[in-house]
């Protein structure tokens, strides 16, 4: 698996984010897991909608286009919904509940996601 930095202007935001460019990465996403730590998220690509049927805690979910420009950001989002489609969206990035909103993550911005590692999982 591909593990991702979080980056915006340069500067790291989150040490930890789960490639999920892959059908089954993608299909299982956030599904039954427990919890996230605060430095971890997951990158859904391609993707422009979610749902949070099988998840046991909020996300804030924030749609990419192609070049990582944020087209916007839904936060909270509870388990069990459907979220809309958001045109012209190519990746969705998936965070714990409030934290675009601590990370001073907004509409417009440009966000990097330069490889950090990969592990065998």
């Amino acid at each position: 698996m591909k593990i991702l930095e979080l980056r915006k202007n340069g500067e790291l935001l989150i040490e930890e984010i789960e490639d999920a460019s892959t059908f089954f990465r993608r299909f299982m996403g956030l599904m039954y897991r427990k919890g996230m730590a605060e430095n971890h998220g997951l990158l859904l690509t391609p993707c422009n909608e979610i749902h949070t049927f099988g998840m046991r805690f909020d996300i804030d979910t924030i749609a990419l286009s192609k070049d990582n420009k944020v087209l916007f950001i839904d936060r909270a989002v509870p388990p069990h919904k459907v979220r809309k489609k958001v045109d012209g969206a190519y990746k969705v990035l998936e965070l714990n509940a409030g934290a675009a909103q601590r990370l001073g993550i907004c509409e417009g911005d440009v966000l990097e996601f330069p490889q950090q590692k990969s592990i065998t999982k």
